[in-house]
């Protein structure tokens, strides 16, 4: 060891001193970071100048200092495993296994009921890659313990696996319809009339067979039940011929198969290729934004002007879903899944649509810079900032909101008797949520690419007082739900920590602004003279942005570096200023 040079123990002796005899007040906060540029300045020169030899130390204390490294390698790492050439012509199997480690370090016990001859031409090969070709062509199977082969015949074994899954049956669905109306016909004989003694009674239902006049409807369900579905593909894997079973404990996660050496491989390689592929997990950040736009953008947000993305930012977007300056209906591009890809083009003349659905595809850090770019056309409002964490192909949901209940069917029963008549009237109240909704379904690919089935929902409830003549004498105030919904149902695929952006949700809003003089605005029949009436319309676009990320396997990286920037910005944030350095 070395001490330190006289020169830098001198110089920081110096500042040391410096520092803790003074008390720097508020407004000589700014001269301590030329003295630090000093004190780094002269530790650098120090350390570049020449070091003085010091003494030499006694042999001993040098020993006993640093004492001697051994560089010797293990034995089993200097151990080289030698290689040969071998070619045998149908020679006996029991032959063929005791001859290959004649004269080697390795032991060989051949199970008395192998039987069989061997043909093969190797070079350059290891016992272990001659046992791996003789069992991959010819079906021997063997163990190793250490040294020692053991060869044994092909015949029925049992071996466990354990697989990790939860032991649950869910099923899911999600209903996207456009409905122009119903109608309804009345059930045959309109009613029940019944007569009795002198007394009657007749009962209506607003019940009756209603059929949808027009529109269109999408239905999407998922199903999962892992462990009935991996039942049947290792039934079908290995058969059910010469006592071949496979005996599953969802309970305990364990599943047992009997089947030949070779299928129980097939098994094995198998139930590693699904829990990877059905343990990979993926973090679904999203952002519910309302822009009430501005008078420049009343047609809705012009994504083409939204500034010129940073240094490795991406901005691609498009128009999907409606019908083309060509051809009526919706375009060939509707209802296929769409790959989001900044820097790659699709054709324009299946996108240049009118009606359907704007999408986006953003290359960008974190959605605050987007938002950013939302707020030059118009005033933008966070609805809902949903974030759920997911496992491949099950589905998650979010609702955010409140649930209200409503008049949906009215059920009137009049009975008579004699000159009494006593009716009952019977309502059926329905939930109608109000808020915000998302539902999505990820699949997650080997290469950290999301396909998802997304659908998200904002929907407002709001009541709505309607009079119904219930007979010649009596009326029914029933409050009747009014919903204003928005809501797109689609299937994107984005890459890990990419934004998804889907917008065209517009919305048409008229609201009247009443402004008075307080007090006098007040007055009975006088008051309006001091008051002052607008009216008010504006219009507000719904974007959903989306941010997929990976957490196992590669894509960990993006989620990994996310949490290291959340980190420095609450260091930048917990460190102190100019003024905190005394």
């Amino acid at each position: 060891m070395k001490s330190p040079t006289p020169a830098l123990s001198l110089i920081l002796v110096a500042a040391l001193g410096a520092a803790g005899c003074q008390h720097l007040p508020e407004q000589d906060a700014r001269s301590v970071a030329p003295n630090l540029e000093s004190i780094d300045t002269a530790m650098a020169a120090a350390e570049t100048a020449p070091r003085e030899a010091g003494p030499a130390l006694p042999p001993q204390v040098q020993d006993t200092l640093l004492p001697p490294v051994s560089v010797e390698l293990p034995a089993s790492a200097r151990r080289v495993e030698p290689r040969f050439d071998i070619a045998v012509n149908a020679i006996p199997a029991r032959q063929f296994f005791i001859g290959l480690v004649e004269d080697s370090s390795y032991n060989m016990v051949v199970h008395p009921d192998v039987a069989g001859s061997l043909t093969l031409d190797l070079k350059n090969v290891s016992v272990e890659e001659v046992m791996q070709t003789v069992r991959d062509v010819y079906g021997y199977e063997y163990r190793r313990n250490g040294n020692v082969y053991q060869v044994m015949p092909a015949r029925m074994r049992s071996r466990v696996f354990k697989v990790d899954y939860l032991n649950i049956q869910r099923t899911g669905s999600s209903r996207t319809r456009v409905s122009s109306g119903q109608v309804s016909e009345a059930a045959g004989g309109g009613g029940d009339d019944d007569s009795e003694s002198g007394s009657s009674s007749s009962r209506s239902d607003s019940g009756s067979n209603r059929a949808s006049v027009s529109g269109s409807e999408v239905n999407t369900r998922s199903e999962s039940d892992f462990w009935s579905e991996l039942r049947d593909a290792l039934t079908m894997l290995i058969g059910e011929e010469e006592g071949r079973r496979v005996v599953i404990n969802a309970q305990a996660g364990i599943l047992v198969v009997r089947a030949l050496p070779g299928e129980l491989r097939d098994v094995e390689e198998y139930l590693a290729t699904l829990q990877d592929v059905v343990q990979r997990q993926v973090i679904l950040e999203a952002k519910i934004v309302e822009v009430e736009l501005n008078e420049g953008f009343r047609t809705g947000i012009n994504w083409s002007a939204l500034g010129e993305p940073k240094t490795g930012q991406t901005v691609f977007g498009g128009q999907a879903g409606g019908g083309s300056i060509i051809t009526d209906g919706v375009s060939e591009f509707a209802g296929s899944p769409v790959t989001l890809s900044p820097g790659a083009g699709i054709i324009a003349a299946e996108t240049s649509s009118f009606g359907g659905m704007n999408f986006l595809s953003i290359n960008m850090n974190d959605f605050t810079a987007f938002l950013e770019l939302l707020k030059s056309q118009g005033k933008v409002q966070v609805l809902s900032s949903p974030r759920v964490s997911t496992v491949n192909n099950q589905k998650a949901v979010i609702k955010v909101g409140t649930d209200e209940f409503f008049v949906t069917d009215v059920e009137t029963d009049t009975n008579t008797t004699l000159n009494t008549t006593n009716q009952s009237v019977n309502v059926e109240l329905t939930p109608f949520f109000s808020g915000v909704a998302l539902d999505v379904i990820p699949q997650i690919s080997a290469d950290d690419e999301v396909t998802l089935h997304i659908h998200p929902t904002v929907s407002e409830v709001s009541e709505r007082t309607k009079s119904i003549n219930v007979s010649t004498e009596t009326s029914l105030e029933i409050p009747l739900a009014l919903s204003s919904i928005r809501e797109s149902d689609t299937i994107i695929r984005a890459r890990s920590g990419q934004i998804v952006v889907i917008g065209g949700l517009m919305k048409d809003q008229q609201t009247n602004e009443v402004a008075k003089t307080p007090g006098l605005g007040d007055v009975p029949m006088f008051g309006k003279l001091f008051q002052h009436q607008r009216e008010r319309k504006t219009k507000s676009e719904l974007v959903i942005l989306l941010r997929p990320i990976v957490t196992s396997g590669s894509g960990g990286q993006v989620w990994n570096d996310q949490v290291r920037q959340s980190a420095e910005r609450i260091g930048r944030m917990q460190a102190p200023g100019p003024a905190g350095l005394r």
